[in-house]
């Protein structure tokens, strides 16, 4: 039955994010690896850039739009996103559940005065950490996919799905 199956798929994803959560809790480019390995089991480590710049260019990975992330991250599928920067960019894995309003949680202004980031749209959820103080990069399903980057950065994020052979799968081997 695919509806089992998906629902399957989407729990050992959502168990993967959540595990990567706590063990790498400061650092993005380790708990994404940590997922994709539960999928790739020979994926190396690599830096956010770095893998950003493997997975541009794999086979194993597709690029996707934000219109498909959470249905895709709902059925179980292994979605990244990424934005390389100069120094270090950040990774973020797309967390299984109802899209939600992104912001709406307190952060401070340079000029240390609590405030409350304004939401600019609903996206879907995300599984991120950061060694960073800003608080949308820390995420167990509790942030959005956008709430790790500026506006402006938002703009330079890219997603890809896995769509190589899962371990398991019936010819046994990866592509």
């Amino acid at each position: 039955m695919p509806g089992n199956n998906s629902c399957q798929k989407c729990h050992s994803l959502k168990a993967a994010c959540d595990e990567a959560f706590y063990t790498y809790p400061k650092s993005c480019s380790h708990a994404v690896w940590h997922v994709i390995r539960k999928y790739v089991h020979d994926q190396p480590y690599l830096t956010a850039n770095n893998l950003l710049q493997v997975v541009e260019r794999s086979p194993r990975w597709q690029e996707v739009q934000i219109h498909e992330l959470a249905q895709l991250a709902n059925d179980g599928v292994l979605v990244i996103g990424g934005a390389a920067e100069s120094t270090h960019g950040h990774v973020i894995v797309v967390y299984p559940g109802q899209p939600k309003n992104h912001g709406g949680y307190s952060y401070l202004d340079r000029e240390g005065r609590s405030k409350v980031l304004p939401s600019y749209g609903i996206f879907p959820l995300a599984m991120s950490t950061s060694i960073g103080s800003w608080p949308g990069a820390k995420s167990k399903g509790d942030r959005t996919i956008a709430d790790p980057w500026s506006r402006e950065k938002f703009k330079h994020v890219r997603f890809y799905k896995y769509v190589g052979t899962p371990y398991g799968s019936p010819d046994g081997a990866e592509n």
